[in-house]
């Protein structure tokens, strides 16, 4: 088997080049990796318990915590201690998560247009599509 030629080898170089370039993109608003989903979902839902985060986003309450505890240094979030019960923490965007949130289309459109740069719609379509098969095969 030639390396160069292993489907899989170039989808995994392809992967980290991607998440390199998202990194890259996330970092001229502050963000990281994994904030952008927590944001949107914020946007949608503000004030939703921290808990329940981490089922919504599937990841772990480590993960969430972390990533709240990093957001929230850093302005994006602020964590309020439920009325009803102050053992749970509810998780609100700040006016500087809000307006971090209107930036991610943007970033969201620089990034598509980067990695589909002469691909038609129709080859965009395939991809996606076959995207969601591999997505599907490793679940």
């Amino acid at each position: 088997m030639e390396i160069k030629n292993n489907v899989e080898i170039i989808f995994r170089q392809v992967c980290k080049a991607h998440s390199n370039k998202v990194n890259q993109i996330l970092r001229k608003v502050n963000l990281h990796k994994g904030q952008p989903l927590l944001i949107n979902f914020l946007v949608k839902e503000d004030g939703i318990p921290q808990s329940n985060l981490a089922k919504e986003l599937s990841i772990t309450p480590a993960t969430v915590s972390a990533m709240v505890k990093r957001m929230e240094k850093a302005g994006f979030v602020l964590r309020k201690r439920n009325t009803e019960d102050e053992r749970v923490s509810n998780v609100y965007l700040t006016e500087k998560g809000r307006e971090v949130s209107l930036e991610l289309d943007s970033l969201q459109n620089e990034m598509e247009n980067l990695v589909f740069k002469g691909f038609s719609d129709e080859e965009k379509d395939l991809m996606k599509g076959f995207l969601e098969r591999i997505d599907e095969n490793l679940k």
